[in-house]
């Protein structure tokens, strides 16, 4: 998210493929140099056709309710809607008319808003962001202090934050200065060392953009972006107003041959994602970022501040894609695309501009099936305008030199690391090996293995793909991973008592050891009383050792059964939700580690003095072992107690 189904047939919910809902939209004209006779509205009436089948065949495959999508190319443009944006109502998409919530991809405006007021001489890409704030203040942390430069690549150092970038209302919502205060995350590494995609960061310099042009956010994009484009079928309010003149798509998830309809999203750090727009408002965006800042509406910068956003300012390595202004580079085909992708929980979008051919193209998805079917489509477009006959590599590579280095486990850096938010980076860790080819292999946790052939040491390409990833070292040692299409986005390389495998396995193992605890002892009495004997313990320690260790391991089950059952019905609940049910929450893992002490200690007195069978005394240890593990497994992950 600001941060993701079955094919099943939706020919009760959303038109057959053969006649897809909506209505196309054809403009030219803009003031921009002509494009290529193959560009992809070279033959509009041919794209439109590719896009059909290709929207159709995926709203189908991939549960989603509706779409919107619009292109760019040279002078021409085309836009379009698809499926539904009110199933119940039967409301069709149109892509002039019908507003998507477009996530991160409103990061996009943050940063041309920061750009602008880097062209007026009222801000400077390498001065302290704490000169341009009074209400917000970014503590001293490392040498270097946190520049504008620093946030528009995502490289600042901050850790990730969940709370306060959703809010479950309205009434949740709070002016940005304060939220920007208020939710800070924590300094974990220097600035400009690594990329970490941080939400906070974005937001925080759409806050300096809009205090250098004397207005709030809100206002401030709408009189320097949307009005001079004539994109008045947009907006960050949050609702959309009732009196806005566009309709705004609902958000959706599949349910059976329907779909369930998904409340309004609201986001507490607007800059990050707040933003409402059609699929032409999008054109004049693109037309706007690939005409040199202007459209026949407006200019909203020059050439050259449109060309300085594009270039690339951060990389973790030269044969990388890297960080842009704001944009993210990525490669396809061999061709350069700058991109920024937007997901909340129900509507997934995408951007992306190939400056080189003056072609853009944004798509917005309604429902969760989005962040498959964008990427495919994505496949689909470069295969369709612009193939290549280029072989990826394959099996020909050196084998990976300093492989027993390399083959380790690597977390991502996009994560809490100092709340009780940590868990939320639980999954985002990748292991990496190498096959009986010689081939590295990198297999994300819940993810989709690739392998790698080595292009020189330290880099490697994708073997029948065409993606990349390098290793970083310091002062010889291998410290990280990276990938080429991930360039806002490292991994570090983790001990074996941090890997997430590990911990499941000592959260298994220590649970199983709870529940014989908590069924077989009171079992194991019962048969004594039915039979008429007496405990096999001694003394008063003795007789209420089981009674501690009982508190520790029915405190530890029933954190994971709450625990899980939220991550069940609610994933984003303690993340967005209200804090003192987390706080309530947390009171249980903390009473299992005090009862945790008082079990190890009464494991020492038994042995020492003899309490109940060997047997018993082995069982009892192993429950007091489990809850050792159990605590320190929680608290890695800062889940003994609330911290915010």
């Amino acid at each position: 998210m600001l941060g993701g189904l079955a094919a099943t047939s939706l020919a009760t919910a959303a038109p057959a493929s053969g006649a897809l809902a909506g209505q196309s939209q054809q403009q030219g004209g803009s003031g921009q140099q002509g494009q290529a006779a193959d560009g992809p509205l070279a033959d509009p009436d041919a794209f439109e056709a590719f896009l059909d089948g290709v929207m159709g065949a995926h709203l189908d495959a991939h549960d989603i309710a509706g779409a919107t999508v619009s292109v760019v190319d040279g002078p021409e443009s085309f836009a379009k809607g698809y499926g539904y944006s009110d199933v119940e109502a039967r409301e069709s998409v149109d892509a002039d008319e019908t507003m998507f919530r477009i996530g991160s991809v409103s990061k996009l405006f943050a940063w041309t808003a920061v750009m602008q007021g880097i062209e007026r001489g009222d801000l400077a890409l390498d001065v302290d962001v704490n000169e341009y704030l009074e209400d917000v203040e970014v503590p001293d942390a490392y040498d270097d202090p946190i520049t504008l430069d620093h946030l528009a690549t995502h490289t600042p150092g901050f850790e990730e934050r969940a709370r306060g970038t959703f809010v479950p209302d309205a009434e949740s919502l709070e002016p940005l200065p304060a939220v920007l205060s208020e939710e800070r995350p924590a300094r974990v590494r220097p600035p400009g060392e690594l990329a970490a995609y941080s939400n906070y960061g974005a937001a925080l310099a759409g806050h300096i953009a809009a205090r250098a042009g004397g207005q709030s956010f809100d206002d401030y994009v709408d009189s320097s972006i949307f009005e001079p484009l004539g994109m008045d079928r947009s907006t960050f309010a949050q609702p959309v107003p009732d009196d806005h003149p566009d309709t705004l798509s609902k958000g959706y998830r599949p349910a059976g041959n329907t779909f369930e309809a998904g409340e309004f999203e609201y986001v507490g750090i607007p800059p990050a994602g707040s933003m409402s727009a059609t699929a032409t408002d999008m054109v004049s965006f693109m037309r706007a970022q690939l005409g040199g800042g202007a459209t026949d509406a407006g200019r909203i910068l020059s050439a050259e501040s449109t060309a300085a956003m594009h270039e690339r300012r951060f990389t973790h390595h030269d044969r990388l894609n890297g960080m842009c202004f704001g944009f993210y580079e990525q490669s396809r085909n061999g061709v350069r695309v700058i991109a920024h992708g937007g997901d909340t929980d129900l509507f997934h979008s995408l951007l992306f501009l190939i400056p080189e051919e003056e072609v853009g193209l944004f798509v917005s998805y309604n429902s969760p099936g989005g962040v498959p079917a964008r990427e495919e489509l994505v496949d689909a477009f470069f295969e369709q305008y612009y193939p290549t006959d280029e072989e990826a590599p394959q099996n020909d590579g050196d084998a990976p030199t300093r492989a027993s280095e390399l083959t380790r486990t690597y977390r991502a850096t996009r994560m809490p690391y100092t709340t009780s938010e940590k868990f939320a980076g639980a999954t985002g860790t990748m292991s990496v090996s190498v096959d009986d080819q010689g081939r590295l292999v990198t297999s994300p946790l819940g993810g989709e293995t690739q392998r790698w052939v080595q292009a020189e040491p330290l880099y490697f390409e994708e073997a029948g793909g065409e993606d990349a990833l390098a290793f970083l070292e310091d002062d010889g040692e291998i410290t990280h991973l990276a990938f080429g299409n991930l360039p806002p986005l490292a991994f570090e390389r983790i001990g074996v008592h941090e890997q997430t495998t590990v911990h499941l396995l000592v959260l298994g193992a220590s649970l199983l050891v709870f529940l014989s605890a908590l069924f077989g002892w009171p079992a194991a009495a019962g048969w004594r009383r039915y039979r008429g004997v007496g405990g096999s313990g001694a003394g008063s320690l003795a007789r209420y050792g089981r009674w501690v260790a009982g508190v520790a391991a029915a405190a530890f089950v029933g954190f994971w059964v709450v625990f899980g059952g939220f991550v069940v019905t609610d994933p984003t609940g303690l993340l967005f939700g209200d804090p003192l049910a987390f706080q309530l929450l947390l009171l249980l893992p903390l009473l299992g580690a005090i009862a945790t002490i008082g079990t190890v200690g009464l494991a020492v007195v038994a042995w020492r003095d003899g309490y109940w069978g060997r047997w018993s005394r082995l069982h009892y240890s192993l429950v007091a072992l489990a809850a050792v593990g159990m605590t320190l497994v929680l608290g890695y992950w800062n889940l003994l107690w609330y911290e915010m």
